[in-house]
């Protein structure tokens, strides 16, 4: 049995209760960490956050339920690695699963397939996109790597490995959880994701982190942060392309021995 977490603020016991009965429908045992809730908290103040990074990125500092959100799976980290767990899928409260998700992380294990992290999240924009299949695991599932990255941390497989890569690299922060652990090259991480996706969000529950990081109208017109904005775009290009194609001679030689 693979430990699962959720994260989930105390509070929000009608998230609870929806999501403890799903996973009992899976037959997925899993326990409750308490979220920080950042949605009071000062960003600028925080002591891990690098402000000057994320504007010339951005344009704009990371929302207070960002911050809670970082903080939140920077403690699910530090756990997975206090209680010595080699394998843990990591759940926020409005992930839903595939009802195969079991089987298929099982066979990741089975398998001893070398990962940092595998993003289960999917979406038709992702399925649609470039991607390497690289294992078969269960049925019509595959361990694939991405051209690009999906968005969202509400259902991911994370290794002892990957918990210690992902707290070293978010000491010191700039962009929400969802984009750092994207961002694979700057930890030195093996990302995976799984196609199709086995996990959705469930969209009926009104967002922890709030809509508003979505707004692109604070972001600044000089030309500074035109410039600025363009060589992060470039960078992340430069990461998202090298990481795909630097890994092919790895993940054809996993297919060759998996497929």
């Amino acid at each position: 049995m693979i430990p699962a977490y959720i994260i989930s603020l105390k509070e929000e016991t009608a998230r609870r209760e929806a999501m403890t009965k799903h996973l009992e429908d899976l037959g997925i045992e899993a326990s409750y960490l308490d979220a920080v809730d950042g949605r009071q908290m000062n960003v600028l103040e925080h002591p891990g956050y690098a402000g000057k990074r994320r504007m010339a990125a951005h344009g704009r500092h990371l929302k207070p339920g960002e911050l809670g959100c970082m903080l939140s799976h920077r403690a699910a980290y530090q756990k997975i690695l206090d209680e010595g767990h080699e394998h843990v899928l990591l759940l926020e409260d409005d992930a839903r699963l595939h009802e195969d998700t079991k089987a298929a992380l099982e066979s990741i294990l089975a398998k001893k397939i070398p990962y940092d992290i595998v993003r289960l999240l999917g979406s038709p924009k992702v399925a649609k996109g470039k991607h390497r299949k690289v294992v078969p695991l269960y049925k019509d599932f595959w361990l694939v790597r991405l051209r690009t990255n999906p968005g969202g941390t509400h259902a991911t497989l994370i290794s002892r490995s990957g918990a210690e890569k992902l707290l070293k690299v978010t000491e010191r922060f700039s962009f929400p959880i969802d984009t750092t652990m994207g961002r694979s090259w700057e930890a030195g991480m093996q990302s995976y994701s799984v196609q199709p996706g086995l996990a959705i969000q469930d969209m009926s529950f009104e967002s922890a982190i709030g809509d508003e990081r979505f707004n692109k109208d604070e972001s600044p017109k000089s030309l500074s942060f035109t410039l600025t904005r363009a060589a992060f775009k470039a960078e992340e290009a430069w990461g998202k392309a090298w990481t795909y194609y630097a890994n092919a001679p790895k993940d054809l030689a996993m297919k060759k021995k998996f497929g």
